[in-house]
């Protein structure tokens, strides 16, 4: 029996300070405008968002990369994304993200490889890459979640 072919993936593309975050729709629990950030113990996050009675730990993608950007901005929201992994302990991910979000659907032939820049080396990108002319970094959401979990000791 042959599986039917997927033809798009319908993915999500936010901003970041510098560039564009994609991953697939899918992945995508709500995007927050108005949280609030608690602040965390741990360096690695940005904080913790109180979310629908649950407390989600919040990265930045540009800050675990070593890249200079403006924490300070008033268009910060928030994307919580459901986990990858199976570790019941850890089920939501915020990243920080900029403006609002776009929806595309995504096909192998708009989809290129970019090798420009630096952020290509960060450990918690999987892909850089480019739809039509727009810069896209595709997260590396198990090294995120690994890490996380890590820095958290978070238990299953």
């Amino acid at each position: 029996m042959k599986l039917p072919s997927v033809d798009s993936l319908k993915c999500a593309v936010l901003r970041l300070y510098e560039g564009n975050l994609i991953f697939p729709i899918s992945l995508l629990a709500e995007l927050v405008t108005n949280g609030e950030l608690e602040e965390a113990a741990v360096q690695e996050l940005e904080g913790w968002l109180v979310w629908r009675s649950r407390r989600v730990p919040v990265i930045a993608l540009e800050s675990l990369c070593k890249t200079h950007y403006d924490s300070s901005g008033t268009d910060s929201k928030y994307l919580i994304l459901h986990t990858v992994s199976t570790d019941a302990g850890l089920p939501f991910i915020a990243i920080r993200v900029q403006g609002g979000m776009q929806i595309v659907d995504l096909k192998e032939d708009n989809l290129r490889n970019d090798y420009s820049g630096n952020l290509q080396r960060c450990p918690y990108f999987a892909r850089q890459v480019r739809i039509s002319k727009l810069l896209c970094f595709i997260p590396d959401l198990p090294a995120i979640e690994k890490m996380l979990v890590d820095v958290l000791q978070v238990k299953s």
